[in-house]
C-alpha cells in the first residue's frame, strides 16, 4: 500500500512538534504520512493495524467509527481524536496507539467472557450496585493489563495513554460520596498516577483498602502460563473483591429523596450551582464502547473514500474470523479476501433467466403490497393523539405509534462456490467436455442476469485454498462476474464463515448464503463453527451438494447438521436454485424445497 508522503519542508508547515520539544516515540515508525484527509486518515488506520498483527493474530479488525464493518466483532477507534491536522501530530498517535493496545490485549485476554462470567456468577444486588460492579470490572482489567504488558515497548505507550485518560476523567468532587465512575476513577489514579485525594469522603476509606488488596491479586495473575488459567483466576478474583465492596456499601446510609424534592445536594460537599455538576457516568472507561453513537462519526463519502484506499489489493481476513470464534483452542487458517480480474465468458441461458425473473418479479409484487399495508394515504397508521394534532398542517405526524416495523421482503444473497480442484475436473461424455466449475458458471451467470433491476443484493464469491491460505474471491462486482481457475484443497468452513461477515447487512437481517460444493471439508475450520456463527447471527446457510453418491453423504450430514441438500449431477443445479428462490422469496408460492431434491437425487442415482 502506497500513500502520498511529505518532505521536511511540508512537515515544518503541518504543526507537527519537533522531535526535541515532545517525547514521542510514534515519529520512529511512521513514515506514510499526508496532507490529504482521506489518504492520512487510511494510513493512520493502517498503521494501527500493523500494530495490532504484531500483538497478536486474534485481535478483533480496527475501523474508523462509521466505516462499515464486515463482522460484529470490532476495535472502533474515534476519528474525532485526530480530526482537524494533517498529518496527525506523533502525540496523538501515541495516544491512539495506547489505545489499541488496551483494546487489543484486552480481547486477547478474553475481556468480554470474564466480564459476562462475572455478572453471570455475581449476585445481583440492584441496579445501582450492579452498575458499581461494572466499573470496577473495566477498571481491573485495565490495570491487569497494564501489568501483562510490563516491561516492554507496548508499556510505553498504554501508560501514556492511561495517564492521560486518568487526567482527562474524574472530575468529582471528592469530598462527596463515591458513585461508582468516581470509585473506579480514583482507583485508577493511585495505581497509574500514584495519586490519592487529601479531602476524600470517609465512605472510600474501606473500598480503597479492599480494591488496593485485591490490587496485588490481579497483577500476579499474569505469571500464570496460559490464557484459559488468566480468565478463570480473574473471575475469581473479581468475585471476592466484588463480595467484600458489596459488604460495606450495603452498610451505608440510605437517603430516600421526597418526590417533590428537586436539586438537593449534599452539604457536606462543595457548593456549586446544579447545572455544573458532572454527570456520574462522564468517568466510565467502557463509555466508548457503549455509547458510540453519541460521538460524531465519519462522514459517509469519507468513510467511503478511506475503504477504497485500503481495499486496494487484498483484505486479510484472518483476525476478523479468529475474533468471532468461541471456541480458544481452535486455530482458524489464514484467509484472504481478493476481487476477480478475468472476466467471465460463459453465456446466458435465456430460458432460465426468465423463470428465474419471474420469481423475483412475484416477490416485487409482495413487496409492494407489504408496503401498502403499511402506510394509507401517506400517514403512519395507529391511534391519534390528540395531543400532535397541532402537527396537521406541516408533518401529519398525529398517531400515538412512533415507528412503523418494517417488513421489507428483500434479501441479502450471497453464492459461495467451491473452486477446488476436484470442480475443475472435467465430466460428461459427449464430444465437448466440460467441467463442474464451467457448469456452474453458467448458471451464475444466469442469475447475475436475472436480478439485474430488482430490490435483492447478489454476490458471488469462489473459495479454494492455495499455499495454505484460504482464498476467498469476489466474483461479481459492479454488475460483472468474473471467473477463477480452480485449485487446491476445499476449506469450506473457513470460507463460509469468511462471507457470513462480509455479506452485506440489510435491514431486517434477511440474509441467505447457499453453498455450493462437491466434496467434503480437508482443511480449514470445521463447519461446525460457521454453522454456529450463522445462526447467531441470523444467516440462512443452505448447501448444495452436486456429484455426490450415497456412500458420501452420511459423511456430509454429520458436517452440514441442518440445510444439506444432495443431488447427483450439477446439471441440475439451475433447477434446485430456482426451487431455493421459490422456498425462500415468496411466501405464497412455497415449495417443499427439501423433497424436490431429494427426488432429484433420486431420479440421478436410478438413472445411473
Amino acid at each position: 500500500m502506497s500513500f502520498n508522503t511529505l518532505d521536511e519542508t511540508s512537515i515544518a508547515k503541518s504543526n507537527i512538534p519537533p522531535a526535541k520539544h515532545t517525547k514521542v516515540y510514534s515519529r520512529y515508525w511512521r513514515k506514510n504520512i499526508s496532507c490529504h484527509e482521506a489518504t492520512e486518515m487510511a494510513a493512520v488506520l493502517a498503521a494501527m493495524r500493523k500494530v495490532t498483527s504484531h500483538i497478536g493474530g486474534n485481535v478483533k479488525p480496527l475501523y474508523w467509527r462509521g466505516m462499515y464493518c464486515p463482522s460484529d466483532g470490532a476495535i472502533f477507534l474515534d476519528p474525532d481524536e485526530i480530526k482537524g491536522t494533517y498529518p496527525v501530530p506523533y502525540r496523538k498517535i501515541d495516544f491512539l496507539v495506547g489505545q489499541v493496545v488496551r483494546d487489543s490485549f484486552l480481547c486477547l485476554e478474553w475481556n468480554e467472557w470474564v466480564r459476562e462470567e462475572v455478572k453471570k456468577r455475581a449476585s445481583s444486588m440492584g441496579q445501582e450496585l450492579d452498575r458499581y460492579l461494572d466499573y470496577l470490572i473495566i477498571a481491573a482489567e485495565e490495570i491487569y493489563i497494564d501489568e501483562l504488558v510490563r516491561p516492554g515497548v507496548w508499556s510505553l505507550y498504554l501508560s501514556k495513554y492511561f495517564r492521560f485518560q486518568s487526567r482527562t476523567k474524574g472530575k468529582r468532587d471528592p469530598s462527596l460520596p463515591p458513585v461508582p465512575s468516581s470509585l473506579a476513577s480514583i482507583w485508577r489514579k493511585n495505581i497509574f498516577l500514584q495519586f490519592f485525594p487529601d479531602n476524600l469522603h470517609h465512605y472510600y476509606d474501606d473500598l480503597m483498602r479492599i480494591l488496593l488488596d485485591s490490587t496485588v491479586a490481579i497483577k500476579g495473575v499474569k505469571k500464570l502460563a496460559t490464557v484459559v488459567e488468566r480468565r478463570e483466576s480473574r473471575v475469581d478474583i473479581y468475585l471476592g473483591m466484588w463480595n467484600k465492596v458489596c459488604q460495606v456499601i450495603s452498610q451505608w446510609e440510605r437517603f430516600d429523596l421526597s418526590p417533590d424534592g428537586v436539586g438537593i445536594q449534599d452539604e457536606s460537599g462543595q457548593k456549586v450551582k446544579m447545572e455544573k455538576q458532572e454527570d456520574d457516568t462522564e468517568d466510565d472507561p467502557s463509555s466508548e464502547d457503549e455509547n458510540l453513537d453519541s460521538s460524531e462519526e465519519l462522514k459517509q463519502e469519507l468513510a467511503e473514500e478511506i475503504s477504497s484506499i485500503l481495499d486496494e489489493g487484498k483484505t486479510d481476513l484472518t483476525k476478523s474470523i479468529g475474533a468471532v470464534l468461541q471456541d480458544p483452542d481452535a486455530e482458524p487458517m489464514a484467509t484472504v479476501f481478493s476481487r476477480g480480474v478475468a472476466e467471465c465468458i460463459a453465456t446466458v441461458d435465456n430460458n432460465q433467466v426468465k423463470r428465474l425473473k419471474n420469481i423475483f418479479e412475484k416477490q416485487e409484487v409482495m413487496i409492494r403490497k407489504s408496503r401498502k399495508m403499511r402506510v394509507k394515504r401517506g400517514l403512519d397508521m395507529g391511534d391519534m393523539d390528540v395531543r400532535r394534532l397541532y402537527r396537521v398542517p406541516f408533518c401529519e405526524n398525529i398517531f400515538k405509534r412512533k415507528e412503523i416495523k418494517q417488513n421489507d421482503l428483500s434479501w441479502s444473497i450471497a453464492i459461495v462456490a467451491d473452486a477446488s480442484a476436484s470442480m475443475g475436473r472435467r465430466v460428461g461424455v459427449s464430444k465437448t467436455f466440460s467441467s463442474s466449475w464451467l457448469m456452474a458458471e453458467q448458471t451464475f451467470v444466469s442469475l447475475a442476469e436475472a436480478a439485474k433491476g430488482f430490490s435483492n443484493h447478489l454476490e458471488v464469491y469462489g473459495y479454494f485454498e492455495l499455499n495454505g491460505q484460504c482464498e476467498v474471491v469476489r466474483l461479481y462486482n459492479k454488475s460483472k462476474l468474473f471467473t477463477l481457475y480452480p485449485v487446491g484443497q476445499t476449506p469450506s468452513g473457513q470460507a463460509i464463515l469468511a462471507v457470513a461477515m462480509i455479506i452485506k447487512k440489510t435491514r431486517n437481517n434477511k440474509k441467505l448464503i447457499i453453498h455450493i460444493t462437491d466434496g467434503e471439508t480437508n482443511c480449514g475450520l470445521d463447519v461446525a463453527h460457521a454453522i454456529e456463527y450463522c445462526q447467531k447471527n441470523r444467516v440462512d446457510l443452505i448447501t448444495i451438494g452436486c456429484g455426490y453418491n450415497r456412500k458420501t453423504q452420511n459423511i456430509l450430514k454429520e458436517q452440514y447438521t441442518t440445510g444439506i441438500y444432495l443431488m447427483d449431477n450439477i446439471d441440475r443445479l439451475p433447477e434446485g436454485l430456482e426451487c431455493l428462490f421459490r422456498e425462500k422469496l415468496l411466501k405464497d408460492d412455497r415449495l417443499n424445497f427439501d423433497t424436490h431434491l431429494r427426488g432429484i437425487a433420486d431420479e440421478e442415482m436410478e438413472v445411473s
